[in-house]
C-alpha cells in the first residue's frame, strides 16, 4: 500500500466548514451567502433552472395561468436547496451587499441563466415568501389547510399581524385610511406601539377591541364588542387568497411579483384528498387571478404523478392538478453523487493519475469483493466513478442516502438528519476528517467502510441499539463481530440491499487491493446469532429490537418435559408415515403399516410397527435387545429402535420453545412488532421442524428393525422411512397373513353382479374358479362349501350362532381382515353371497329375511357396503326339530325369565313373537329418547329392533332359529333399554341438556381464555368424551359434576366481568357528580346527562348477555364519561365553550423536535387566542 495519505489527493480544503442543512426559511445573510457560493448545479439542474427562468421571463409579454412549479426528489436530493435558490434568485435579495441573482448566476456558470436573471431583475422585480410547511410554527392544527397557512404568512410578509382577525382589522382600517389613527389611539391608551405588541394575541385582541370601542362607541358599545364579533370569522378560501395577494401586493408592494416557495408540501398533503383539493384550488386561483404575477413553487419527495395516482379518488379536480403544475422538476440520485464529488471529493491533477493506476491494477478483485446483491440496479464501479468518489465507492452514496432517509423516518431523529443534500455532503466530509474515522490520514488504497459511516450517524440511532452494539466488543469473541453488527444496523435502513453475509463482507472491505473478508464475516455472524445479538430471518440478518430481545429471553427460559418431547417426536414419526407405507401382496390387496410410537398407538392398520426412540449408547443397546426379545413372542408385529443424539435433543427443545411461544403470544399479539415476531417464530418453527424431520429420519434409517427375532434393518440404499417400511412389509406379510392366498384375488363389481343375476353358475366370472369356489358335481357346477374358503366362513357363522350371538356382515369383514387371512371386504362379501346362493345360509336385512341371492332384496342388501355390514346371517335349515325346541326353551327362559307353554313349533313361534313384540315397544321407547335428545348408543337398540321385527315377520321355523341365534344380543339390548328408561329421568335429561350447553356454549369461550385454571381443560375433555360414549348413562353424576364445573367457571368470569363493568360506570358516575360544574345543573339536565352512564350501573342477566359484550362496555366507559363531561360543559357554557381535539394538532407524523414544538406552540396559541376572546376551552 502507498505511503501517500488520502488527504493529499483533494483539490479543496477538506477541513473547511460546511453547513449541514439547507433551511428554506434561513435569513442569516452570511449563511445564505455561503449556501449560494458553494451551490453545485449539475447539467440536469442547470437545464431545469433555464427552463423555469425562461418561462418566468416570457410571462411578462405573454401572461398565463401556468404558475405552478413542482420540485420532487428523495431525502437528501437537494430539492430544498433548488427551491430556495430559485426563490432567492427571482427575488434578487441583497446578500452581504451583493445581488443574490448575480451570485447564483455566476455559480451556475451558465450564460443563458445570467442573461435571464438580469432581465428578470430589471423588468420583473419580485418578492418571495419562503417557508417549510412541516415546521412552520404558526400552524394551528394538523387539519389546517395550505390556503390558511399561505394566507397568514403572506400577510406577515407584508407587515400585518400574525393573527388573522387582527390582520383583517388592519387591512380594513388601512383601506378606510384609519390605520394610523388606530395606532395612535392604541399608543395613547396603552403607552406602547401597536406594531410591537400586536402579535401577543392573548392581550392584543382585547386591547384592540378596547381601542375600537373608543374610536367607534356607537358601533362597538362595550370594550369587548369587537372581539366578540370577530371570533375567527375571517375565513379564507383559495379564491379570496388570490384576490388578497393581488390587492395587497398592489397596496404595499406595487409593481412587484410575488413568489411563494413552500417546502415539504408533499409530506403535508400526504394522501389527504381534501388537502390535495385545497392545493389544487390555490394554484388554480393564483393562476387565474394573477395571470403570472403570483407564482407557487412547492417541494415533495414524490413526483406529482405518483402523489395523485396514489390517492383513492378519481375526482376530475385531482386530475386537473397535473395541469396546474406545468413545470415539474425531479432530482435524481446521480445529481447528489455529482454534487458530493465536486463539493468534497474533487481531486487534484496528480491524484487523478494515482487513482487511475490504482484502479487499473486492482479493478477485477475490487469489483468482485465489493459487489452487492440488491433488488435494484446499483451504480456501477468504473474508472471515472472510482476517481470521482474515492475513498467512497459509487454504491455508498446511494447507501448513505437510504440510511439518512431511514434515520429521518424513525421517531425521535434530529431534524438535521435527511433534510437536504448537505447531510450527504457533510457525512462524506466527516468520513475524511472526523476523529472517529480519520480516513484522510489513512494511506491511499484504504476504502470507506459502512461501519465507519455507522460511527458518524450513531447519535441518531436508538440508544438501546447503540448500547447493544457497543457491548458486542466485550461479549462476542470475534474481532469483526462489532463491525459486522454496525453494518447490519445501517443496512436495515436500506430496503433494497440484501443483508446477506456476502453483502456484509462487501460493505466492510477495507482496501482496494485487499482479500475478501467473507470467511471471517461468516464466523462472526455465527457467533453473533448464537449470542442473540443478531437475528437471521428469511436469509437476512438484522439487529434485534428490545421487544425481540425480551422474546428471546422468554423463549430461552422455556424447558420441555418428557411429555412435550414425546408429543414432538410423535409428530415427527407420524410425518414420516406420510404417505402411509403400503405393500401390494400377491398383486391382490394393498396392506398398510400401522404405527405405535413409544408404546402409544398412532394409527392402526394391517400390521403394527412399534417404533421406539432411545438415547444413543447404553440405552439404545438395551432397547434393541428388548425389541428383539419381544419380536420373538409377538409374531405378528415389527419392532424398530432408533438412537437419538444431542443434536436431536437440542432441535426438539427448539421446536418445543417455538410451539410454546406461539401458544402464549399468537392470540395476544396486538402491536405490529408482536405480530411480526409471531410470524418469524412460525417460520423458525417450520425450519426447525423440517430439520428435526431430517434428523429423525436419518436416525430411524440408521436404527435396528426386528421381526420374529430376525434383523430386517434398512441398508444404505434406502433414503426414506416409507421405503424402509415398504421393504419390511414385503418380507413379513407372507408370514403374518399365511392364509391370504385362499382369498388372493381382485374382486370387482362385475363379479358380484354375476353372482346376484346369473341363474346358471356356468355364467360366473373367472374369479370363482381362481378362488376354488366352484367344483364339478356330475358335470354340473356347484359351490364348494365343504372346503376352504367357503367352509371357513360357514364354520364361523355356525360357531357364533352356537353361542347365541348374531353374525353380521361387519363381524365377518373384521374377522377375516385380520391375520392370518387379510381378506378384503369385496372378497368376504363374495364368499358370503356365494354361501347364500348355495343355500347354506340366509340373511336378514332391515327386518327382511333373504333366502335367495337372486331376489331384489338381495341385490339391494348386498350391493351396498353399509347395508351388507348391517346384515345378519344364520345357517339355513329345512325345518326345526326337538333339539332346536329345547335350545329355544333355554334361550326363552334366559331372555324373558319364564318357560314356554309347550314344546311345539307353532306354540313356540307364537310365544316368541308375542314376547318379542312386547319387548319391542319398550325398546322403541328407549330408542326414541336417545334420538330425540341426540344421545349416543342408538345403533345397538336399532339393530335389535330390526332383528325383533324380522322374528315377528318370518316363518315359524325362521322365528325359532333366528331367536336361537340372536337371543343373547336381544337380551342385552332389552337390558340396555330398561337401564336407559330408568336412568334418563326428567332430571337426568335436564342435566344432560345442561352438559350439552356447557360443551356448545361455555367451553368454546373458556377455551380461548389465556388464564384458564389448571384442570378446566381436562374436565372439558372428559365431559366431551363421556357425552360421546354409548354408555354415557352410567356416568351421569360425573357428567353433571363436569358440566357444573364448566358452567360455574363461565359464571364466575361473567360475574367478574359484570362487576368490573358496574364498578367502572359507578366510579364514572361518581366522578361526574363530584365535578364542580355538576351542582350548577338542574335535575332534568342531570338526569339526561348521566342517563347513559347510570343505565349501565345495574347488573346484567347472564341469559341475554355475553362476556365479550360486557368487556366491550368496560372499554367504552371512558368515552361515555368524556361525552357526559362535554355535554355538561355545553349546557353550562353554551356558545362560549370550544372543544379542542388534541389529535387535530398532531395529525401529521411527528419526526423532529421542531415539529413537536410547532404543534405544541400551535395548541398554545390557539388556546391563548380563545381565552383572549373570552371562551372556555375543553381539551380532549
Amino acid at each position: 500500500m502507498s505511503d501517500q495519505r488520502i488527504r493529499e489527493l483533494f483539490a479543496l480544503d477538506i477541513e473547511r466548514p460546511i453547513e449541514e442543512v439547507i433551511k428554506v426559511d434561513q435569513d442569516d445573510e452570511q449563511i445564505v451567502h455561503n449556501e449560494i457560493s458553494e451551490y453545485v448545479a449539475t447539467d440536469a439542474i442547470r437545464g431545469y433552472y433555464r427552463t423555469i427562468f425562461k418561462r418566468y421571463w416570457e410571462t411578462l409579454n405573454n401572461p398565463h395561468e401556468g404558475i405552478g412549479i413542482w420540485v420532487s426528489g428523495f431525502f437528501g436530493s437537494g430539492k430544498s436547496s433548488f427551491a430556495k435558490m430559485l426563490g432567492l434568485a427571482l427575488e434578487n435579495r441583497q446578500v452581504l451587499g451583493q445581488s443574490a441573482a448575480t451570485l447564483f448566476a455566476d455559480r451556475t456558470g451558465d450564460n443563458t441563466t445570467k442573461v435571464l436573471l438580469s432581465q428578470i431583475a430589471e423588468h420583473i422585480p419580485s418578492d418571495s415568501v419562503i417557508f417549510d410547511v412541516s415546521t412552520e410554527r404558526g400552524i394551528k392544527s394538523g387539519n389546517q389547510s395550505i390556503t390558511e397557512i399561505m394566507h397568514r404568512l403572506f400577510l406577515k410578509s407584508l407587515g400585518y399581524a400574525e393573527d388573522l382577525d387582527l390582520a383583517a382589522l388592519e387591512i380594513t382600517l388601512e383601506q378606510k385610511g384609519e390605520l394610523e389613527t388606530f395606532k395612535a389611539a392604541y399608543e395613547g391608551e396603552f403607552g406602547q406601539g401597536w406594531d410591537e405588541n400586536k402579535d401577543l394575541v392573548a392581550l392584543s385582541l382585547g386591547e384592540a377591541s378596547a381601542v375600537m370601542h373608543k374610536l367607534s362607541p356607537t358601533v362597538y358599545a362595550t370594550p369587548d364588542s369587537w372581539v366578540q364579533s370577530a371570533q375567527d370569522r375571517n375565513d379564507i378560501t383559495a379564491g379570496k387568497l388570490a384576490e388578497q395577494c393581488k390587492s395587497l401586493m398592489k397596496r404595499r408592494r406595487p409593481g412587484r411579483n410575488l413568489v411563494f416557495v413552500v417546502d415539504e408540501v408533499g409530506q403535508f398533503v400526504s394522501r389527504d384528498v381534501q388537502k390535495m383539493l385545497d392545493l389544487q384550488g390555490v394554484v388554480q386561483s393564483l393562476g387565474r387571478v394573477s395571470r403570472g404575477n403570483v407564482w407557487l413553487i412547492v417541494t415533495s419527495q414524490e413526483k406529482l404523478t405518483e402523489l395523485v395516482s396514489g390517492l383513492d379518488d378519481k375526482r376530475v379536480e385531482l386530475a386537473r392538478l397535473m395541469d396546474r403544475f406545468p413545470l415539474q422538476v425531479h432530482l435524481e440520485p446521480s445529481d447528489i453523487s455529482e454534487v458530493t464529488s465536486k463539493r468534497v471529493l474533487s481531486k487534484n491533477a496528480d491524484a487523478e493519475g494515482t487513482l487511475r493506476s490504482l484502479y487499473t491494477e486492482n479493478s477485477g478483485r475490487l469489483t468482485t469483493h465489493t459487489k452487492l446483491s440488491a433488488d435494484v440496479q446499483l451504480p456501477e464501479l468504473s474508472t471515472q466513478s472510482f476517481m470521482d468518489l474515492y475513498p467512497l465507492l459509487p454504491y455508498q452514496i446511494d447507501l448513505i442516502i437510504e440510511v439518512v432517509s431511514g434515520l429521518r423516518m424513525q421517531g425521535g431523529a434530529s431534524k438535521h438528519v435527511g433534510g437536504a443534500n448537505r447531510t450527504i455532503i457533510k457525512l462524506a466530509q466527516q468520513l475524511l476528517i472526523h476523529d472517529a474515522v480519520g480516513l484522510a490520514d489513512q494511506p491511499v488504497g484504504s476504502l470507506a467502510r459502512v461501519d465507519q459511516i455507522y460511527d458518524l450517524v450513531a447519535g441518531n440511532i436508538p440508544s438501546e441499539i447503540r448500547g447493544k452494539i457497543s457491548a458486542i466488543a466485550q461479549e462476542v469473541g470475534h474481532p469483526l463481530a462489532q463491525p459486522v453488527a454496525k453494518s447490519i444496523c445501517l443496512l436495515q435502513y436500506v430496503q433494497n440491499i440484501h443483508r446477506t453475509s456476502e453483502n456484509i463482507a462487501a460493505t466492510l472491505h477495507p482496501t482496494v487491493d485487499g482479500d475478501s473478508l467473507l470467511t471471517e464475516v461468516k464466523q462472526a455472524l455465527e457467533k453473533l446469532v448464537a449470542a442473540h445479538k443478531v437475528r437471521l430471518h428469511d436469509g437476512q440478518f438484522r439487529i434485534p429490537t428490545p421487544t425481540e430481545d425480551d422474546w428471546e429471553v422468554t423463549r430461552a427460559g422455556i424447558q420441555a418435559n418428557q411429555g412435550d418431547i414425546n408429543r414432538i417426536h410423535t409428530a415427527m414419526v407420524s410425518a414420516h408415515w406420510e404417505p402411509k407405507p403400503v405393500y401390494n401382496l400377491e398383486d391382490a390387496r394393498a396392506f398398510k403399516a400401522g404405527l405405535t410410537f413409544n408404546g402409544r398407538s398412532i394409527t392402526e392398520d394391517d400390521i403394527r410397527v412399534n417404533v421406539v426412540f432411545a438415547e444413543a449408547g447404553e440405552e439404545f443397546s438395551t432397547r434393541a435387545a428388548e425389541a428383539r426379545s419381544r419380536s420373538q413372542s409377538d409374531h405378528q408385529e415389527v419392532f424398530w429402535v432408533a438412537a437419538i443424539d444431542d443434536t436431536i435433543e437440542r432441535m426438539t427443545l427448539d421446536v418445543h420453545r417455538s410451539k410454546e411461544m406461539l401458544a402464549r403470544k399468537e392470540r395476544s399479539a396486538r402491536t405490529k412488532d408482536e405480530t411480526a415476531l409471531v410470524g418469524e417464530e412460525k417460520q423458525r418453527l417450520r425450519r426447525n421442524e423440517a430439520e428435526l424431520r431430517r434428523l429423525t429420519r436419518d436416525a430411524m434409517l440408521a436404527g435396528t428393525i426386528y421381526f420374529r427375532g430376525n434383523d430386517r434393518s434398512p441398508d444404505h440404499t434406502v433414503d426414506t422411512v416409507t421405503k424402509a417400511v415398504n421393504r419390511v412389509l414385503g418380507q413379513v406379510l407372507p408370514d403374518v397373513y399365511n392364509r391370504f392366498s385362499e382369498g388372493a384375488a381382485r374382486v370387482t363389481a362385475k363379479d358380484l353382479d354375476a353372482l346376484l343375476t346369473n341363474e346358471n353358475l356356468l355364467g360366473l366370472t373367472p374369479v370363482f374358479a381362481q378362488l376354488k369356489l366352484i367344483r364339478d358335481e356330475n358335470g354340473q357346477p356347484v359351490f364348494n362349501t365343504d372346503q376352504a374358503p367357503l367352509k371357513v366362513v360357514l364354520d364361523r357363522i355356525e360357531n357364533r350362532a352356537s353361542y347365541g350371538e348374531i353374525t353380521t356382515g361387519k363381524y365377518l369383514i373384521d374377522e377375516f381382515s385380520r391375520e392370518p387371512f387379510g381378506w378384503s371386504l369385496d372378497v368376504v362379501r363374495l364368499f358370503v353371497v356365494s354361501l347364500v346362493r348355495s343355500g347354506s345360509i340366509r340373511a336378514t336385512s332391515k327386518g327382511t329375511i333373504i333366502d335367495s341371492a337372486l331376489s331384489v332384496e338381495a341385490k339391494s342388501a348386498f350391493g351396498s357396503n353399509n347395508l351388507f355390514r348391517a346384515c345378519s346371517f344364520q345357517k339355513k335349515v329345512s325345518g326345526t326339530d326337538i333339539n332346536d325346541w329345547l335350545e329355544c326353551e333355554e334361550a326363552y327362559k334366559d331372555v324373558f325369565g319364564k318357560h314356554l307353554p309347550e314344546l311345539q313349533a307353532s306354540v313356540i313361534a307364537s310365544s316368541i313373537r308375542k314376547a318379542v313384540g312386547d319387548a319391542e315397544e319398550e325398546l322403541h321407547e328407549a330408542l326414541r329418547i336417545l334420538l330425540t335428545n341426540d344421545l349416543p348408543g342408538s345403533e345397538i337398540l336399532q339393530e335389535a329392533a330390526d332383528q325383533m321385527r324380522a322374528i315377528r315377520a318370518g316363518t315359524e321355523d325362521g322365528a325359532i332359529t333366528s331367536f336361537n341365534a340372536a337371543h343373547k344380543d336381544l337380551k342385552e339390548a332389552m337390558k340396555r333399554a330398561a337401564d336407559l328408561r330408568q336412568a334418563l329421568t326428567t332430571t337426568a335429561l335436564s342435566d344432560l341438556a345442561r352438559a350439552r350447553r356447557a360443551i356448545n356454549d361455555a367451553w368454546p369461550f373458556l377455551e380461548s381464555e389465556p388464564d384458564l385454571a389448571e384442570g378446566v381443560a381436562d374436565r372439558a375433555a372428559a365431559l366431551i368424551d363421556r357425552m360421546a360414549k354409548e354408555t354415557f348413562f352410567r356416568d351421569l353424576p360425573a357428567i353433571e359434576q363436569a358440566a357444573s364445573a364448566l358452567l360455574a367457571e363461565y359464571g364466575n368470569r361473567f360475574a367478574q366481568a359484570d362487576q368490573t363493568r358496574v364498578t367502572a360506570y359507578v366510579e364514572a358516575l361518581d366522578r361526574l357528580q363530584e365535578m364542580d360544574a355538576w351542582s350548577e345543573l338542574n335535575e332534568e339536565q342531570k338526569n339526561r346527562i348521566e342517563q347513559p352512564i347510570r343505565s349501565r350501573t345495574a347488573a346484567r342477566d347472564k341469559r341475554n348477555n355475553s362476556i365479550p359484550f360486557l368487556r366491550a362496555e368496560i372499554s367504552a366507559c371512558p368515552q361515555h364519561f368524556k361525552t357526559a363531561v362535554k355535554e355538561m360543559m355545553e349546557v353550562l357554557e353554551g356558545s362560549r365553550l370550544v372543544t379542542l381535539n388534541a389529535g387535530d394538532f398532531f395529525e401529521a407524523r411527528i419526526e423532529t423536535p421542531e415539529q413537536l414544538h410547532a404543534s405544541l406552540s400551535a395548541i398554545q396559541k390557539r388556546v391563548e387566542k380563545l381565552l383572549g376572546e373570552g371562551k372556555k376551552v375543553l381539551v380532549q
